[in-house]
Parts: structure tokens; sequence; C-alpha cells
């Protein structure tokens, strides 16, 4: 292997290492979400029906940490081939032929449509803070800009962990095989 080879492959791995610690550092704050919706949940459900009382913030405080949660967990499920996969031959192939499917499927599906969402998303995102729009609740949330901001956030995620799992899938045909963890666990 050349210099310049050697080089490539010393900051690809570097690449495909930081954006695969920004995922987990991410999902490793974005997993309180949970209890603290559920929390949440529970104390809406006990105010509203042993004491009689709504309220819209923290109603509306569990549609965003649910957007969040999902949105933000969504690189580190990548990133440990947690979602879904429609190729039933994908387990039975080497791991040349995985690396493969996982170059052309994040070149060719993930990247242009993590680009759209973001493209748009981001004018979507940009036109709620123009506005700083806020709920259409007069008691509401003021901040659907912020959660409206977490689309052009996740698609740059989702771009940050496609390029690494494209990297990645690269360095293995190289001869340079860099497997990713299954689990956050495995990564911490």
């Amino acid at each position: 292997m050349g210099r310049h080879a050697e080089g490539l492959v010393e900051v690809s791995t570097l690449f495909v290492r930081l954006v695969d610690w920004l995922s987990v550092a991410i999902i490793e704050t974005a997993k309180w979400l949970a209890p603290m919706m559920a929390l949440t949940v529970a104390a809406l459900v006990i105010t509203r029906y042993v004491f009689g009382l709504s309220a819209i913030k923290p109603q509306e405080s569990v549609i965003y940490m649910h957007a969040l949660l999902f949105l933000l967990a969504a690189p580190a499920t990548l990133l440990t081939n947690g979602h879904v996969r429609v190729d039933i031959y994908y387990e039975k192939l080497s791991e040349q032929g995985r690396a493969i499917v996982d170059l052309l499927g994040a070149t060719f599906l993930l990247m242009p449509i993590a680009i759209l969402i973001f493209k748009y998303g981001g004018s979507y995102a940009a036109r709620a803070w123009v506005f700083h729009e806020g709920s259409a609740e007069a008691n509401g949330l003021q901040a659907v800009y912020l959660l409206k901001t977490s689309i052009p956030v996740f698609a740059a995620l989702m771009m940050a962990q496609g390029s690494a799992m494209a990297l990645r899938a690269a360095l293995c045909l190289y001869g340079e095989p860099m497997p990713a963890p299954q689990s956050i666990e495995e990564h911490v």
C-alpha cells in the first residue's frame, strides 16, 4: 500500500470513528427523552383524570420529545444495523458482499434522500425561524421553530452516518475491514 493510500485509510478511519462517536454521544443523551416522556404522560393522566386539569405545554412537550427521540436515534440505529432491511439475502452474503450492498445503499439510496430532506427541511425550518413560529394553542409551547430545526439536523446526522457507513464499506472492500458495532454498548 502506498503512502497516499495509507493516509487516505487513516483519514477515512478517523472520520468513521468520529461520526460513530457523535452518533453514540447523541443517542446516549437522547435516550433520556423516553423516561421523561413516560413521566410527563403519567403526570398528564393523573392531573387530568384525578384533578380534572389540562395543560397544553406538557402535552405538546410529549410530541416534541417523541419527535426528537426518533430523529436523534436514527443515526445510531443505522450505525448498529438496527434499521429494517428489506433485503432477505443480506445476512447470507460474504463480508465483501455486505460491504457492496452497504456502499451502494448509502450512496444511491440514503444520501439522496437525506440531501432532499436537508434541502426542503432546511427551508421549512428557516421559514419557521423567520416567523418565530409557535404553537397554534394560546398556552402552547412557542418553540415550533426549534422542533422544525430538528428535521435538517436529522438529515445532516444521517448524511454523516451514511458517509461513515459508505467509508466503512469501502475500507472493507479495500482490505481494511472496520466492522460496525452490533450495539451501542459495544461501541461505548
